[in-house]
């Protein structure tokens, strides 16, 4: 084999070695189409560092969500991390850093990390204010650490953005267990009302307010509840008795 040989085989090898590189980078990023591949295209544009501040950010919140996907936390918090600062960095202050906070929030909870995830809601909710959806998942891990006044506000908050939707029913529900659980059934079944009165087909609501009929010694209307609940739902007693064990000691 002759110098030249040499040189082609060298190349070939090295090139079957090497990473494929992306031919449109940004499109395989943003299709998450296939993992692999939008993590490579994701990391590519993130390795060459070109891009203006806010659209680096945008790559590393894709491969972060690539990462999720992938079961990978950890590095899905680091992505994050780096998008965030890069946005705070370029003075960016509204929905967008907003939406960053809430995925890092639901990576960290994923994990385990709770104490975490609600400073990230919290910082979502000071910078978005008016969006309902980190304080309903706020709430919930309230409810997950048994701290129910706080879980209470963050529900409440939610159901008044918009208190005759049929987007609230479950809140409604929510916030009768809430109240039911912190001793107070009287003040849930107008909350387990209304959220029948706005989803009469949500088997939680009709659970919850058989429990609330039960705590406040109506047995027949109990009885009749629960049977509606689980003639839409046969599973959810189950269900129901798995939210109870939820931030209980």
């Amino acid at each position: 084999m002759g110098l030249r040989d040499v040189l082609i085989a060298a190349l070939l090898v090295s090139g079957s070695a090497a990473p494929t590189m992306a031919a449109d980078p940004w499109a395989d990023c943003q299709a998450q189409q296939n993992e692999q591949e939008a993590l490579q295209a994701c990391t590519q544009i993130v390795d060459a560092k070109r891009e203006p501040p806010l659209r680096l950010a945008q790559a590393y919140n894709l491969r972060a969500v690539v990462h999720q996907r992938m079961s990978q936390p950890d590095k899905a918090i680091g992505d994050f991390s780096q998008a965030i600062q890069l946005m705070k960095d370029a003075g960016k202050s509204d929905w967008e850093l907003a939406f960053t906070y809430f995925m890092r929030a639901n990576t960290y909870r994923a994990k385990g990390d709770l104490d975490q995830a609600i400073a990230d809601h919290s910082q979502s909710i000071r910078i978005a204010p008016n969006w309902d959806k980190s304080y309903n998942d706020r709430g919930a891990i309230y409810f997950q650490k048994g701290d129910l006044p706080r879980a209470l506000d963050d529900i409440s908050k939610v159901i008044s953005f918009r208190p005759d939707s049929p987007r609230v029913a479950e809140s409604y529900a929510i916030r009768a267990l809430l109240l039911q659980r912190m001793g107070r059934p009287a003040e849930g079944l107008p909350d387990a009302d209304r959220a029948i009165a706005l989803n009469g087909r949500s088997a939680m609501a009709l659970y919850i307010r058989a429990k609330i009929y039960e705590a406040l010694g109506r047995a027949e209307d109990a009885a009749a509840g629960f049977r509606a609940a689980l003639q839409i739902d046969p599973r959810i007693g189950e269900q129901m008795n798995a939210m109870e064990r939820v931030g209980r000691p």
